[in-house]
């Protein structure tokens, strides 16, 4: 019993301080209120490369950028980018994946950008589970869908790379 007690006390009190803290915030991002920045990738990337988590990637802005009749970026400005993960073509259909984030845009604060860019490969795996399914209770036959992936992930340079910028987050 008093066992049962010490836990639920110390739940609790993680329960209250978590409440605490999310009353505490500094500021409130509720404001949608948004500028979009579109980027082309100044080189080409594909997972097919073997690329690397944590490389950096160098994007152009493809048109200034204005709030209000000011500028925010101009165009042509260069914008740094980080590649978050990198996920790998895998068996039954399953596509690779290129997630960039953390870009860095001169004069913009990071807390003030909605900044994650997602390119996927072709995923095969919605036609490729019904297969495997029926021929499931065939032995082994199943298994053969295993060798059927999906494509790999290209960033292009003419790909539009879309982020979005919040103004009033501080």
């Amino acid at each position: 019993m008093n066992k049962l007690f010490l836990m639920l006390l110390f739940v609790g009190f993680f329960f209250l301080k978590a409440q605490a803290d999310n009353i505490l915030l500094p500021y409130d991002y509720s404001d949608t209120h948004s500028i979009p920045i579109k980027m082309n990738i100044l080189e080409e990337i594909s997972t097919k490369d073997g690329l690397i988590e944590g490389d950096i990637v160098k994007l152009k802005v493809k048109r200034d950028v204005y709030d209000k009749r000011n500028l925010i970026v101009k165009k042509n400005t260069i914008v740094t980018a980080k590649i978050e993960t990198y996920i790998t073509k895998g068996m039954n259909g399953f596509p690779a994946e290129i997630i960039l984030d953390n870009f860095q845009i001169e004069g913009i604060k990071d807390t003030q950008l909605l900044s994650t860019y997602t390119k996927t490969g072709k995923n095969f795996a919605p036609l490729v589970y019904p297969i495997k399914w029926a021929l499931t209770p065939i032995p082994f036959l199943g298994s053969v869908t295993n060798l059927i992936t999906g494509t790999n992930a290209t960033i292009r340079t003419d790909d539009d790379i879309v982020i979005q910028y919040f103004p009033n987050w501080k």
